[in-house]
This record gives structure tokens, C-alpha cells and sequence, in this order.
């Protein structure tokens, strides 16, 4: 190869792409070009950095096991240079690769940052800085211009807090108690005080709501918006590491500043009367997520906002279609995806109805109320589930008592269908209604199911049911046919650890049921250790930010989208990062794998 056919070859591969034409030049002026056979030893690790122009190698550790793979325009060994690494590196098949002194490389890193920041990074860390953070959502309530507290004393009169509060142009009231605070509102003061016909020189401490929601100074806004849209509140008080207030961080504080962002459809759903409203908020979602994903947001921060949205938007439904029975004798639950609070795009419903044993209703009036909810969401654009989870669906429209029996069923029939109505019901999230009937159906879900050693065996089997698309050399293996050079990225990574995860969970009766939370409940419980549960949720939440920029091209594009990820569309980085991610799932899945022991089960 020629000096410039060197060059171009380099530049096609991550990191080198990062360094200049110099630093390229001065790796080329000291590089030479090695032939191994296959099953040869790669010599002299701590003297050269190797790039791989055509075969594969395997890393292997002293114990003989493999590690890794590389193929062609991969490098290694970074660590072996720091004397960090003990392992081997064999060649699987003929192999050529260029390469170059240890010194040089580590001069260039020196020189350069970004190239630097490729190796002292670990893969987490790549990982995890790969998403960019929105200044406008990861700003702190300590840098929004927030109000200063107006504190009284529980005995000072109505009439004196109000003068004091006009006076000083505040939005609400702090009333201290001699061991804790209450807030009165001017909506307080309307409904306790004025409709009420309450005396202005009665105490202002009797009309204070004692309970307040606070958060820190520390406290990203995105989480303080949340935290409002969570409690249906206009306002949160912010208190110091010494629980005293320093301030109201109101919703006109933050309009104020960021009326243009659409953080605030909550709001606009909680004034909604009719179906049709809903559907004209409901319809601006995606232009919402769109936006959310260009400014750089973490896939799984918008995930959490789309899912207090998509709870506002059932519960407005609900209590819009249900009538006073129904909601006391009823739960609504939603369940797979949205159930994980893991959906961002409307790909389908999963939704139940659990019945409180004894409730009777004419089968017409829940029938009827049940199409009524289906066709409510199938208006404002969430499609019907395939596989008929739905209120509709008599299977997932019954009493407690009945679905017990199916739990009960599921341990003592294992087939395919049972295993997957059961890893259904298993991320259920109570919406509305009576909701203490879905948390006694999930302590049931535990006590039958939490210490069946050999059943869990069972339930986890499908973690390891598809293949990783890396073949043996490090590469990718992409579809043929229609998917030509894509790779379905749900079966290859997203599912394992979905799955994987939400098996430990059952097994440690954990309550939580988005993956993000489960993975850092298992780190505490040490069922994963932290450096491992860090890996997972990087990789997942890499994984998953590549399909929704997947799937929004193709929405842009008019056509239907999927789990399939282009691998040509990638960057060198993501390829990178991407293969990262895969060996990270195969080390979840051996994880698992021996867990369970799941091989005695194949």
C-alpha cells in the first residue's frame, strides 16, 4: 500500500479519524505491515499498537477464556502498552495489520484530546458521553430565577399573611409550625377563605396545606418539572441541605423563561374536557420527541417524560369514560412497554382491567366502557396491541381472584404463550381506580413465582433465545433479503437485557418496573455489581437512542417503524460503540446463563 492508501485506510478508522494530517503522517512515517498465520500469537504488545487490515483476532485470558474479538479496522491493545493486561491475543485466521511503537501512540494521545478521551475512557463512559445534555433540562433549580420564601408565623391572621404576601408580590404563603412548614396558595385562599365566608382574622395556619412537595437546590429542572407533572402541583419548595426553605420554584417562574418548550403539555392535559382535546395534545407528541431527541436529551429522560404525559392522558380517559362503580372497583393497568415506562413512540397498547372479587356490573355497561377507552386511545393515535392486550380482550378484563388463577396456571404450564402473558402482567403499572388490587396481584406474582428456582429457569430461557448479531471475527452480521445490512437491534440487545433484568427483579421481588431503576435495585441488593450495572444501562440506553433515531427517520420517511437498525447509517464511533454494546449483552447473557443454569434446560 501506498503512503496515501495508508492514510485513507486510517481515517477510516475510529479513533484515528480524530488525529490531524500531521499526527496521521507520523504514524505512518514509523509504521510497518505484519503477516500472521492463523493461531499464531500476537507478538509484542507492550511495543506496538496494532490495526487490523484484514483477518480477525481473538483476546484471551490467562484462564484460556475468550474475551473479545477483532476484525478488520479494529486496534488494539491500549492496556497492554500501560502494562495493564495480561491477556493474549491469537489470530483466528490470516491476518494483516499495521503497526506502529507504543511511544508514538502514546505521544499522539497525549497531543490530542479527543483521541486521548477514546482510550482513558472506559466503555461506560463512552457510552454514557455519547448523549449530549440539554442546558435547558439539565440546568439546576439553583440556576432558574426562583422566588424568595414569604414565611409566617401559624398564629399571624389572614388577613396580615395576605397584606404581607401583596406586599411582597409572592405567589404563596410559607406557615412555619414549631416542627414544620405548611403552604397556602391563592387558590387556598379562594376555596378555604372567600367561598368558605372564613373570618380574614382566623389563623393562617388553619387553612395551610401541610403537605409539601420540595427538592433541593441540586436538583436538575427537568426532575423539578417532573416532580409537578407527577403531583398535579403549580409549584415545588426548594430546601437547603438543612431542611430549611430558600425558596418556591413556581410554573410561572419557569414559563416565564422556557414558555417555547414542551415540557408543559402536562398542563394542557390536565385542562382538557373532551376526547378531542386530548387528541390535538396527543398529536403534538411526536413533533415533542423530535424535538427532545435533536437538543440531545437522554433517551431514557424522554422516556420518562412521554410516560407521566401517556399516565395524564389514560387517567383523563378513564375518569372521562368511567363512572363512579367502575372507578371504585376497578384498576386500570397498563403493562409490557408502557407498563416499564420505556415507550416513546405509540407502537401499541397493552392495558388491563383488574376487577375487585365480588364487584358486580352489568357485562353490557363494562363491555361498552371498555370499547369506549380502546377507541378513545386508538383516537388519539396509540394502534391496537397485536396481540389483543386490551381492555377489550375478557382475558385482561377480569376480578383479582381470576387473574390469580392464571399466575397459578403459568407456574404449573409451561409453554411458550403462558411464559409470554406472564412476562406481560409481570411490568404491570396501576394507573388509576382502585389501585391496592395491582399491587396484592403483584405480591401474589411474587409468592408464587420468587423462590421457584426452576420455574425462574424457565421464565429467563428467552434471554438467551436470540443471537447477538456479531459474528466470529467482531463484525457485524446484518439480515438478508429485505433487511439487507440491517440487524433487528431489539433481538440482538434490547430484549436480552429487558428480559434478563426483569427475571432477577421477579426473583427479588422488586416492585419497580422500568428497566433503568431494576438494574440499580439489583446493584443494591449486590445481585449485579455496580461497575456491571453501569455497563448495562449505558448499553441499553445507546441501544435504544439508535432505534428512536431509526424509527424517526423512517416515521419522517412515511414508513412503518421497526426494530431494524441501518448499520451503513452509522458513524465509525457508533459502529464502535455498538459492538461495545454487544459484547456487554453477551456477558449479560453468560451472566444469566449461569444464574439460571440454563444450559441443562437446552
Amino acid at each position: 500500500m501506498s503512503i496515501a492508501d495508508i492514510k485513507l485506510y486510517l481515517k477510516t478508522c475510529y479513533p484515528f479519524e480524530l488525529l490531524t494530517d500531521s499526527q496521521l503522517n507520523e504514524i505512518i512515517d514509523n509504521t510497518e505491515m505484519v503477516y500472521l498465520k492463523p493461531n499464531q500469537t500476537v507478538p509484542n504488545l507492550s511495543k506496538f499498537y496494532c490495526i487490523i487490515l484484514k483477518g480477525a483476532v481473538v483476546e484471551k485470558d490467562l484462564a484460556g477464556n475468550e474475551v473479545s474479538y477483532f476484525g478488520e479496522k479494529d486496534s488494539f491493545d491500549y492496556l497492554s502498552i500501560l502494562g495493564q493486561n495480561e491477556n493474549q491475543f491469537f489470530t483466528v485466521e490470516e491476518c494483516i495489520f499495521y503497526r506502529f511503537p507504543s511511544n508514538i501512540l502514546l505521544k499522539l494521545i497525549s497531543e490530542n484530546y479527543d483521541f486521548a478521551s477514546y482510550f482513558k475512557k472506559s466503555t461506560k463512559e463512552k457510552l454514557s458521553s455519547i448523549a449530549s445534555e440539554n442546558p435547558y433540562l439539565f440546568s439546576k433549580v439553583k440556576d432558574i430565577k426562583y422566588q424568595k420564601p414569604l414565611i409566617v408565623e401559624k398564629n399571624l391572621s389572614i388577613y396580615e399573611a395576605v397584606k404581607k404576601m401583596t406586599e411582597e408580590k409572592a405567589l404563596s404563603i410559607i406557615v412555619k409550625y414549631p416542627d414544620s412548614y405548611g403552604i397556602v396558595t391563592d387558590s387556598d385562599l379562594r376555596k378555604k377563605v372567600i367561598l368558605s365566608k372564613k373570618s380574614v382574622e382566623d389563623s393562617i395556619g388553619d387553612i395551610a396545606n401541610k403537605n409539601i412537595i420540595s427538592v433541593n437546590p441540586d436538583t436538575f429542572l427537568f426532575d423539578a418539572i417532573i416532580t409537578m407533572i407527577k403531583h398535579n402541583i403549580k409549584r415545588v419548595v426548594i430546601k437547603d441541605e438543612n431542611n430549611q426553605i430558600i425558596g418556591v420554584l413556581n410554573e410561572v417562574d419557569i414559563l416565564t423563561q422556557y414558555s417555547n418548550q414542551p415540557q408543559f403539555l402536562a398542563l394542557q392535559v390536565e385542562r382538557a374536557k373532551t376526547i378531542d382535546e386530548l387528541k390535538i395534545i396527543s398529536d403534538s407528541m411526536i413533533n415533542t420527541v423530535k424535538l427532545l431527541h435533536k437538543e440531545g436529551i437522554r433517551t431514557r429522560h424522554i422516556m420518562k417524560f412521554v410516560s407521566e404525559i401517556n399516565e395524564k392522558i389514560f387517567k383523563k380517559i378513564f375518569n372521562l369514560l368511567a363512572d363512579e362503580k367502575i372507578k371504585e372497583n376497578t384498576c386500570l393497568i397498563v403493562m409490557g412497554s408502557e407498563g416499564r415506562q420505556e415507550q416513546i413512540l405509540k407502537t401499541d397498547q397493552d392495558n388491563g382491567l383488574i376487577l375487585s372479587d365480588g364487584f358486580e356490573i352489568d357485562k353490557e355497561v363494562l363491555e361498552s366502557f371498555s370499547i369506549n377507552f380502546i377507541e378513545a386511545l386508538k383516537t388519539l393515535g396509540y394502534p391496537e396491541c397485536k396481540g389483543n392486550v386490551m381492555l377489550t380482550n375478557p382475558y385482561w378484563r377480569k376480578p383479582l381472584k381470576e387473574f390469580k388463577e392464571s399466575i397459578f396456571e403459568y407456574t404449573n404450564n409451561i409453554n411458550p404463550e403462558n411464559m409470554l402473558n406472564l412476562a406481560i402482567l409481570v411490568d404491570l403499572r396501576p394507573i388509576d381506580g382502585k389501585t391496592e388490587l395491582a399491587e396484592k396481584l403483584r405480591d401474589y406474582l411474587f409468592e408464587k413465582i420468587s423462590d421457584n428456582k426452576t420455574f425462574l429457569s424457565w421464565f429467563a430461557l428467552p434471554t438467551i433465545s436470540f443471537k447477538t448479531p456479531l459474528n466470529f471475527f467482531g463484525g457485524f452480521e446484518t439480515e438478508k433479503g429485505e433487511h439487507k445490512g440491517e440487524l433487528d437491534i431489539k433481538k440482538g440487545g434490547i430484549f436480552p437485557i429487558i428480559h434478563g433484568i426483569r427475571s432477577l427483579s421477579v426473583e427479588n421481588r422488586i416492585t419497580e418496573t422500568n428497566t433503568f431503576n431494576r438494574i440499580k435495585e439489583l446493584v443494591n441488593l449486590n445481585v449485579i455489581n455496580k461497575d456491571f450495572g453501569k455497563e448495562l444501562i449505558e448499553s441499553l440506553e445507546f441501544m435504544l437512542t439508535l432505534r428512536l433515531r431509526e424509527r424517526l427517520k423512517k416515521i419522517e420517511m412515511k414508513k412503518q417503524p421497526d426494530d431494524y437498525i441501518n448499520v451503513n447509517s452509522l458513524t465509525n464511533y457508533e459502529k464502535d460503540l455498538l459492538k461495545e454494546s454487544f459484547k456487554i449483552v453477551n456477558k449479560f447473557k453468560d451472566f444469566i446463563t449461569n444464574h439460571y443454569k440454563l444450559n441443562y434446560l437446552r
